[in-house]
């Protein structure tokens, strides 16, 4: 199954100068989810959390021609608590990278704490605003770069997700 485009919002610059083009924005759909289980089975009532990435939202500045170009993005994800839970919170553990020609060029690693409200179980949350410079010239843009989201996901959690993706 290939990777899930997103569009970062509009980017702005100097309405002279020709708009910088934002890099593309991807979830990775191998780690774009999960499912926690208390460790007594598989059942609904052994749930303890449920979490999926589900938009990007960003945008980009700077002007075409120019030596650097910026961008600024954040993961937005739906996450539930099951009947396993303990407490009403939960930290989910994502990160980011930027690659170029199928290199990696920078990656970081973020924590995205969750508070259940009262009778609440399931919270959309916005993760941290990440900013990001890139160098541009001739025939380099943004879209030459890729942004790429993702869950901090076990090997087996990897495997569990591409079997339900089948």
């Amino acid at each position: 199954m290939g990777a899930l485009v997103l569009a970062l919002a509009g980017c702005q610059g100097d309405p002279n100068e020709t708009a910088a083009q934002c890099p593309k924005p991807y979830l990775l759909p191998d780690a774009s989810s999960f499912t926690h289980y208390d460790g007594r089975g598989t059942d609904i009532a052994n749930l303890v959390l449920t979490a999926r990435l589900t938009d990007v939202r960003g945008a980009c500045s700077g002007a075409m021609g120019k030596k650097e170009e910026g961008a600024h993005a954040h993961v937005v994800m739906l996450v539930s608590r099951g009947p396993a839970a303990q407490g009403n919170t939960a930290d989910i553990p994502y990160s980011v990278g930027v690659m170029r020609n199928g290199e990696v060029l920078d990656e970081h690693g973020y924590t995205q704490h969750v508070v259940f409200p009262s009778n609440v179980d399931t919270v959309q949350v916005t993760g941290q605003e990440v900013s990001f410079l890139f160098p541009t010239g001739k025939n380099l843009s943004g879209p030459n770069y890729h942004l790429y989201f993702w869950l901090d996901l076990t090997p087996g959690e990897i495997a569990a997700n591409r079997q339900r993706q089948q």
